[in-house]
């Protein structure tokens, strides 16, 4: 809890925290505040969740007199990154509600954009923060302390309205449905068409696809978000005007550097892939390997269509070809060698093993092949196209 957090603004504990920016929190702490009066702890959080912000929002970060929400809250935010990607999925217009503020980051960004913003925040300590933090970085929002199930039943009319419904509940993580989120955005369906034409969803990056569009019931769009190659973010756009039809439903999955600049995109409709022929073939000279975001897309025939490579097996979620397509949405390696499954064919004593449509684990395979993790290479053990359990050797 944040209670105490205008202290932070008090030019010396400032001075302080940003003496101290890279400090071992840990040590900090044994050596105790330099004067008894400090709210040392809230001092010390701040420094960690600095340190986090640093790859995370460094225009925050560098924002004086900007105070950062405690850790466990600045976890769930956006990256600058995702926030700045978000902005072309919103669009501008007149009015911008967030109905889980948070850390504010989004909507920070956001404001750049529409001439009034609204934040809820159910947290009234949190809510006085992030009006402090508003004044500074956007002077056209408000927040409201409120919570979003009793704010949309009189809730004024909106362009868009975002939402990022809370994945952890007193300490406990791990909710991943809507329903099991807080608030529960299934619930809040029955109110926001009348207040708004365009919804976007924020969910849990292990959260399944296909489901969510069936439970959102409005999904025009879905876009899979990755920065620093993990994907970060599933977001739903949602079209009050039409009803979902699953098989219009666009995916979009995208890579993005520390400014929210699109590095690669792969873009393709549900019926297009339910539809799309995909030749399979035994490994070439290259080996294709999707990254996460583009994993979790689906669409693996179209993928194979749009970049002119081969499945190694109908259900192996890996590519081959004679050639090297630098613009493919991940990892391109040439292939050194392809092994039996057996210890004693295997030189290899090093590497990064990845298994796909294999029956084991990478621990189990690991101990099987007497293999440590690290080293230049990179092994997949997978099925291929005739059937057969092989390893594939590259070069990282």
């Amino acid at each position: 809890c944040l209670m105490g957090w205008s202290d932070l603004l008090k030019p010396e504990i400032q001075d302080f925290i940003k003496t101290h920016h890279e400090s071992d929190v840990r040590q900090l702490a044994l050596k105790g505040a330099p004067d008894a009066s400090w709210p040392y702890a809230l001092i010390l959080d701040q420094i960690k969740v600095r340190q986090k912000a640093k790859s995370k929002a460094l225009n925050l970060c560098e924002t004086d007199g900007f105070i950062f929400p405690e850790t466990g809250l600045f976890e769930q935010a956006s990256s600058q990154a995702c926030a700045y990607y978000k902005t072309q999925i919103f669009e501008s217009g007149a009015r911008f509600i967030d109905l889980t503020a948070g850390a504010g980051v989004d909507s920070f960004a956001a404001a750049q954009h529409f001439d009034d913003v609204i934040l809820i925040e159910r947290d009234e300590n949190n809510a006085e923060l992030l009006a402090h933090n508003a004044s500074i970085v956007a002077k056209n929002a408000r927040v409201l302390h409120a919570d979003a199930n009793d704010y949309v039943l009189d809730m004024p009319q909106a362009d868009v309205v975002f939402i990022d419904p809370q994945r952890r509940e007193k300490g406990h993580k791990g909710f991943f449905a809507f329903e099991d989120c807080s608030p529960n955005v299934i619930d809040l369906l029955e109110h926001l068409p009348s207040k708004t034409k365009k919804l976007v969803v924020k969910a849990s990056p292990l959260l399944d696809v296909e489901q969510g569009i069936l439970n959102l019931m409005y999904v025009s769009q879905v876009h899979l978000v990755q920065w620093q190659r993990e994907c970060k973010e599933v977001l739903f756009v949602l079209d009050f005007e039409r009803k979902t039809e699953p098989d219009k439903v666009q995916i979009i999955a995208v890579d993005l550097d520390d400014d929210g600049n699109i590095q690669k995109e792969f873009t393709y409709v549900l019926s297009d892939e339910k539809n799309a022929n995909v030749e399979c073939a035994m490994p070439q000279k290259y080996i294709y390997e999707p990254d996460p975001a583009f994993q979790k897309a689906g669409g693996f025939k179209m993928m194979a269509q749009q970049y002119g490579v081969k499945k190694l097996h109908l259900n192996t979620h890996l590519y081959t070809a004679e050639f090297c397509n630098k613009d493919f949405p991940g990892r391109v390696l040439e292939i050194n060698d392809i092994l039996p499954v057996q210890k004693k064919s295997l030189k290899v004593k090093k590497a990064d093993l990845r298994v796909r449509n294999f029956p084991s684990t990478v621990e189990a395979l690991r101990k099987k092949l007497a293999l440590r993790d690290g080293g230049e290479h990179r092994i997949y053990a997978t099925t291929l196209n005739d059937g057969s359990k092989k390893l594939i050797i590259c070069d990282k």
